[in-house]
């Protein structure tokens, strides 16, 4: 049997990859030993933190604003940074609106915590070893790997794994070269370098628990506690998902059950029995669809997943702690100084109006609007009463309450009319509500106004690109995309997929989905 073109290449390309496994950030052969720090990476080349800051206000509902407690943080990253030697180094903390417990860190060297952080954790220990995990990605230069993503010849070479894996369905029957190619891309992008992702996080825990240590930090109050937290709060989600992906399911069979019985309606069936089966069985078929679909999700999430097992991780590093600390006094908790940064007047207000919105919205899915309403009035109050979250809660609150739309609009543009507060997201959901309504000149002019704003940040560029296509041209809309391309590489699939017009994201689609079941077709033998 004659063996494809891009299989033959497959040991030669998968030694290739298996040797730069150790040169990339977070490779196989590299590990960071808890006590000790490695020398930073030299030549550093660093992206512009304020522009990158930019950028993460124009994902979800943007930065959190909250002065006093920003000085504080960025006082303990400063530690962080001369115990690491490097106290020179760029970089702020930032907090981002979400409830969940979320931190990351950016090439810039900027760290953003999650609001969920500052209202869980119980101590500056606990805080510190966050920020000290965020900023062990940036000392170990892991951020290396987003560019390297998007780089094609590495992208190849990484993809070369996944050439290996893609042998054993290279005697499929009509299994072509493209198709190896298609498969080891997708498997070389989401298993590898995931893999790696595995060994980076492993890698900053030791960094950040050897830079806690240094500072005189609690390891039982600061990263076993923070990586406890971690795993309960992870639990306690997926709990959250399983009851939603259940109602998900049921929604689907009720859906598929009535789209039966309005085509057969269509068509003059009158034989309700019938029609009630097959109804039923639509609705089953339906529903062993969606959960096969998520059945294989959660496998290849399992394959995939970039952080390892939380509680697998807190028994390394404990391993790798508790001979440091053997004789050695433990120190008691750093609560004091924590207290008293959350206790400080416009940060207690901001986090108790957080925690508002949270209840608002857990009111709204309960449908007790008059609560919602209450407890949304509480959270776009004060410090926060320009705040893109709590504005956005607050009228989707009133707006259930048959309140006109026209109340709910001026919410949002107070915070579109802040100039540290303004969120793209609040920008796009303005815009596209006023074309909506048919008031395009409105729209464009909100939108002209946002995209101005944003123009720096790429997360903001697919977004407008789809509204300018919908509200003026699609060739204006492509032409966009080329410039997205041009200027944020790692953002050009999604630009161009933005400039598609209806028409082209449904031969995208349909062609899409041929290619997938043409694939599952000869890995199955069908």
């Amino acid at each position: 049997m004659r063996t494809p073109h891009a299989l033959r290449l497959a040991p030669l390309t998968l030694a290739l990859a298996l040797a730069g496994c150790a040169n990339l950030p977070g490779g196989s052969t590299f590990s960071v030993k808890t006590g000790e720090l490695p020398p930073p990476p030299t030549g550093r080349q660093w992206p512009d933190a304020e522009r990158d800051a930019r950028n993460q206000r124009a994902a979800q509902m943007g930065l959190v604003s909250m002065p006093d407690m920003q000085a504080y943080l960025n006082g303990l990253l400063g530690r962080i940074k001369d115990a690491a030697g490097v106290p020179d180094w760029p970089g702020r903390v930032y907090i981002t609106a979400l409830p969940a417990l979320d931190a990351q860190s950016t090439g810039a060297g900027n760290i953003y915590l999650s609001i969920g952080w500052l209202q869980s954790a119980e101590s500056e220990d606990e805080i510190v070893a966050i920020l000290s995990h965020e900023f062990g990605h940036v000392y170990l230069d892991y951020h290396q790997l987003e560019s390297a993503n998007a780089t094609t010849d590495q992208v190849a070479t990484l993809a070369a794994v996944g050439v290996a894996l893609a042998q054993k369905a290279g005697s499929a029957a009509g299994w072509s070269p493209v198709d190896s190619v298609i498969a080891s891309y997708t498997l070389g992008k989401d298993v590898l370098i995931p893999a790696w992702s595995r060994q980076q996080e492993e890698n900053a825990d030791r960094f950040g628990a050897t830079v806690s240590l240094r500072l005189g930090y609690s390891y039982t109050q600061g990263f076993k506690a923070f990586l406890e937290r971690q795993a309960t709060w992870e639990a306690d989600n997926a709990t959250l998902q399983e009851a939603s992906r259940k109602r998900m399911v049921e929604q689907v069979k009720q859906a598929a059950a009535q789209d039966t019985r309005k085509q057969a309606a269509a068509k003059g069936n009158t034989l309700a029995p019938l029609t009630d089966m097959q109804a039923s069985l639509n609705a089953g078929m339906a529903a062993a669809g969606e959960d096969l679909r998520n059945g294989l999700d959660d496998f290849w999430k399992k394959l995939t997943v970039s952080h390892p097992s939380t509680e697998a991780r807190l028994t390394s590093l404990t391993a790798q702690v508790t001979p440091l600390m053997a004789g050695k006094p433990r120190p008691a908790a750093t609560t004091a100084p924590w207290d008293k940064a959350r206790a400080q007047r416009r940060s207690a207000a901001t986090l108790k109006n957080y925690q508002a919105v949270n209840a608002a919205q857990q009111a709204l899915q309960a449908q007790d609007f008059a609560q919602a309403r209450k407890l949304a009035a509480q959270g776009a109050s004060g410090p926060t009463a320009q705040h893109a979250l709590p504005l956005l809660t607050l009228s989707l609150a009133q707006g259930e309450s048959g309140k006109p739309g026209a109340r709910a609009s001026a919410l949002l543009d107070r915070n579109l009319q802040s100039e540290g507060d303004r969120a793209w997201q609040i920008y796009v959901l303005r815009a596209n509500t006023l074309l909506g309504a048919g008031q395009r000149g409105p729209a464009t002019t909100v939108m002209n106004q946002g995209f101005d704003y944003f123009k720096d940040a790429a997360l903001a560029w697919p977004e407008a690109i789809r509204f300018y296509g919908q509200a003026d041209s699609w060739d204006r809309a492509r032409k966009l995309a080329q410039e997205c391309g041009s200027r944020f590489p790692t953002h050009a699939s999604a630009c161009s997929k933005a400039a598609q017009s209806p028409a082209e994201q449904a031969e995208a689609k349909r062609r899409g989905e041929q290619k997938a079941q043409s694939l599952v077709d000869k890995l199955f033998k069908k």
